[in-house]
């Protein structure tokens, strides 16, 4: 994205659009691609002032990133795709009643439940799926980002908080985005353990022998920071002090045209989350 403005357009108002199968949202935010966003979208996330405090003093994310992930990525899927998905959304909201504190750094009070805070982290998600198709798919036209975008009022509906920092068009959507990257994001405690974290141990991911781990776990920390370096926005970049040299912006594009090329060939359950690919089987045998 390019910054349009230096503050948000005035949001109109909040109208969705239907979240089931057929929307681009059931299309996408189930595809594995999105693993390969995981540092990137985390890393959005944490640059929020307040997410950055509630993970410094409400989370073991820094002994063991993991955890968090795989806790944190199934429920968000089911606010998509389960059957009773505002049962879902309002589980994932009170997940994060308790998450509350003073933000040492900021000298103010924060929320996970503070809509702006949540909002953020919500537009990440949305904001990734765009990001998906930019690098490893087909680039989604003007009209079908502001058919996700207002697919993505319909999933934020879903945990039922305020609608006070929805935007519903993409034009809205980019401006708030940029406004953050430009405004808001910041590089903090939290962002620079990320940006190290293939220099540190970590341990192996569940289901991962700690023997393979340690055979495999240095090239596979600095593949995921090159990779999220190199799928970060520019400003973000900018803002984290990485290095993004045109020999790896060239390696990236290659990886890019090999997924593309690939990923359609692979069988539905390979490509799909199992709680996305199960929703998706539901509604064809309906």
């Amino acid at each position: 994205m390019t910054a349009t403005s230096d503050r948000p357009r005035t949001p109109t108002a909040s109208v969705g659009a239907p979240l089931g199968p057929g929307s681009l949202t059931w299309k996408y935010h189930g595809d594995r691609r999105g693993l390969l966003f995981m540092w990137r979208t985390g890393t959005l996330q944490n640059m929020h002032p307040a997410v950055n405090s509630a993970l410094q003093q409400n989370s073991n994310f820094f002994n063991n990133p993991w955890d968090r992930l795989l806790r944190s990525i199934p429920p968000i899927m089911g606010v998509v795709y389960d059957d009773n998905a505002d049962a879902t959304g309002a589980q994932v909201r009170d997940f994060h009643k308790p998450i509350k504190g003073d933000d040492d750094g900021h000298g103010r009070r924060y929320s996970a439940l503070n809509p702006d805070t949540f909002w953020w982290t919500h537009v990440t998600f949305v904001e990734t799926i765009i990001a998906i198709n930019e690098y490893f798919g087909t680039p989604l036209t003007e009209a079908e980002k502001d058919q996700l975008v207002a697919e993505g009022v319909t999933w934020w509906k879903r945990y039922g908080l305020s609608d006070r920092p929805v935007v519903s068009t993409w034009a809205e959507f980019e401006d708030y985005f940029n406004h953050m990257l430009e405004h808001e994001l910041e590089h903090n405690a939290t962002t620079r353990w990320a940006v190290t974290a293939h220099q540190q141990k970590m341990p192996p991911p569940p289901g991962v022998p700690k023997l393979a781990w340690k055979v495999i776990e240095w090239p596979t920390s600095r593949f995921n920071r090159w990779l999220g370096n190199g799928l970060m926005p520019p400003k973000a970049r900018e803002i984290l002090e990485l290095q993004w040299r045109t020999r790896d912006e060239v390696a990236l594009r290659v990886l890019g045209q090999v997924v593309r090329r690939a990923w359609p060939l692979l069988p539905a359950k390979v490509r799909y989350n199992p709680r996305a690919y199960d929703a998706i089987k539901r509604a064809e045998a309906a």
